[in-house]
């Protein structure tokens, strides 16, 4: 991966930063993320996702290579680079928890989503995903090969009580980054996998200084990332953690505030600024 002398390397969220949380994509972001891959700038995607819960409408967009899974697994281009799966004891202590507490769970690995059993077209729908795109149920996982899991609790105390299990034990649990996890879902990885440890492992890599980097996102998994890169942007509609983390605010999704970003650290043009039909 090659970054030419003056151009700059950027790492988006997907949940918040791309896509609205109505699940629509502005125009403005294609076109931003279009613009600055053709001026000779790197844009690669940031996401909780695995790869097989990739929406095709941001594939479609075209990017340089992938953090995905919270990062756990790279990838530039086509090729795999950085692959940090969860050792299987912590999957199965994992599942143990996810079962005591009576919660429906999703484990990601690299080539597909494993739904706990009976609540394959709940977590389909849910995650919003294909059946090209779904595994085996979690039962018949491929369990040397999970990275990162997410429950769905529909009881208010549901994130805490797996957070009190599991965050001692080594664990990292975050409150869902997807809409349609609740309030009461999460995402549990391995302490110590993170976007910005992937990020800063994948620019060590490429010979990438972090001054170079830019990230932008608007959750809690995107804290990490906002650090780890020269400059961290939050989106206008960004929890207060990742406010409080960014080094600048954007506008929100469905003010152009991915364009604006880009415009400010010069990726893109400026774009003419809108008209006030009450003005003419």
């Amino acid at each position: 991966m090659r970054l030419p002398e003056g151009r700059r390397i950027v790492f988006l969220d997907i949940d918040g930063t791309i896509i609205a949380h109505d699940g629509t994509i502005p125009d403005s972001a294609v076109a931003a993320i279009r613009e600055a891959r053709a001026a000779g700038h790197l844009v690669l995607l940031a996401t909780g996702r695995s790869p097989r819960e990739l929406d095709p409408r941001v594939e479609e967009i075209g990017f340089d290579g992938a953090v995905l899974s919270a990062g756990a697994f790279v990838r530039v281009a086509e090729e795999w680079v950085i692959e940090h799966t969860m050792p299987l004891p912590m999957v199965r202590r994992m599942v143990e928890t996810f079962e005591l507490l009576g919660l429906d769970y999703a484990l990601q690995a690299r080539d597909g989503v494993h739904p706990s059993a009976g609540r394959r077209e709940d977590v389909r729908q849910l995650l919003s995903l294909t059946d090209e795109r779904m595994g085996e149920d979690a039962e018949r996982a491929p369990t040397a090969r999970i990275a990162k899991a997410v429950f769905l609790g529909t009881a208010q105390d549901a994130f805490e009580r797996v957070h009190a299990l599991l965050a001692p034990e080594g664990f990292t649990v975050i409150t869902g980054t997807m809409p349609s996890l609740g309030t009461g879902g999460g995402e549990v990885s391995p302490g110590g996998v993170s976007k910005g440890a992937a990020i800063l492992e994948l620019l060590e890599r490429e010979g990438i200084d972090p001054s170079r980097a830019i990230g932008i996102g608007d959750n809690n998994n995107d804290l990490e990332m906002l650090a780890a890169c020269g400059v961290g942007i939050a989106m206008g509609n960004a929890t207060a953690e990742a406010l409080a983390a960014a080094d600048e605010i954007t506008g929100a999704v469905h003010e152009d505030g991915l364009a604006e970003a880009f415009a400010r650290h010069g990726l893109i043009a400026r774009p003419r600024a809108r008209r006030d039909p009450a003005a003419t």
